[in-house]
């Protein structure tokens, strides 16, 4: 059995050229027009100009942007998929790609959740990703800083939130200790229990805008499993303040009979992820590809 699966990845990675492949499609662009205009952002004119990306707004809004793009300049080309799975706010935008929401409905939730995670999120925060850890001496160190599990990516690979001068401190300790941590480009401890306050007005506003059939089932962060369209307004909601179990996320994957994973991009993040799995999977990301061409003929040799 094989199978191909879509990865949504999340904050950290957007550059200037996260558009460089949805530009080759005309469908592509009229989907970023249309989302350009409903979000009230150019968001091809913001990542070519440098400025600015990491705040949390331009961030959701230019990841879920490419990433969405991207799927659409793609998706006429590639076999239907097996999953959908997305990283933090690469879930919402993996949801997107599967057709849950038309570009102006996603046009109003992408800013609005960055909105919402902004006004409850506390002053110099931020997330620090950690490698080598067993998880016993990680709960001392949350404990000892203040800091909560935001993701588990792998046994000894994590991601804490909390606030910034704690995770300068943790940092120290954890590098003097021989392992390695790095502080995220990231201003919100996302997936932590300080963002509850977000959780309630997120919810409701996705049962506003209820999502459509999906044209294949997406992984949900909290919990790795794939859940029905009335399910989507409580897991992507309560994402924004429980841990991100993206272990299980990519174990459900394969479980699933996935030999192939494309991930959309920026970045090459989760495509490394499942090269560590060591299992039996082929992933890679859009970015390594120059063309669309490139990737549909990748694509199309793996899973033949």
């Amino acid at each position: 059995m094989s199978g191909l699966a879509i990865a949504c990845p999340g904050q950290g990675a957007q550059h200037t050229k996260m558009f460089d492949l949805a530009l080759q499609s005309e469908a592509a662009c009229d989907w970023l027009e249309v989302y350009s205009a409903t979000t009230g952002v150019d968001v091809v004119a913001l990542a070519a100009s440098g400025e600015n990306l990491f705040s949390n707004r331009n961030a959701q809004l230019l990841i879920c942007g490419a990433e969405i793009a991207t799927w659409t300049a793609l998706q006429e080309r590639l076999p239907q998929p097996e999953v959908f799975i997305g990283y933090s706010v690469g879930e919402l935008a993996a949801y997107g790609c599967a057709g849950a929401w038309n570009v102006k409905e996603l046009g109003l939730l992408v800013p609005q959740r960055a909105l919402l995670m902004d006004q409850v999120a506390p002053a110099h925060a931020g997330m620090l990703a950690v490698k080598g850890l067993a998880a016993t001496a990680l709960d001392d160190i949350c404990k000892c800083y203040n800091l909560e599990l935001a993701i588990i990516n792998a046994d000894d690979h994590f991601v804490l939130g909390g606030v910034r001068q704690k995770i300068e401190l943790a940092a120290a300790e954890i590098t003097a200790a021989g392992h390695w941590c790095k502080a995220l480009d990231v201003a919100i401890p996302s997936h932590t229990s300080v963002m509850r306050a977000a959780v309630p007005p997120f919810r409701h506003l996705l049962t506003t805008v209820p999502a459509r059939t999906l044209t294949a089932p997406v992984l949900a962060g909290i919990n790795g499993l794939a859940g029905a369209e009335a399910t989507i307004a409580n897991t992507l909601s309560a994402q924004i303040a429980e841990p991100v179990r993206w272990q299980d996320c990519m174990e459900t994957t394969l479980e699933r009979g996935v030999t192939v994973v494309l991930e959309l991009g920026p970045g090459r993040a989760l495509s490394r992820m499942f090269d560590e799995l060591g299992a039996t999977v082929e992933a890679r990301s859009a970015e390594d590809f120059r063309t669309l061409d490139g990737i549909v003929k990748w694509v199309e040799t793996r899973l033949a």
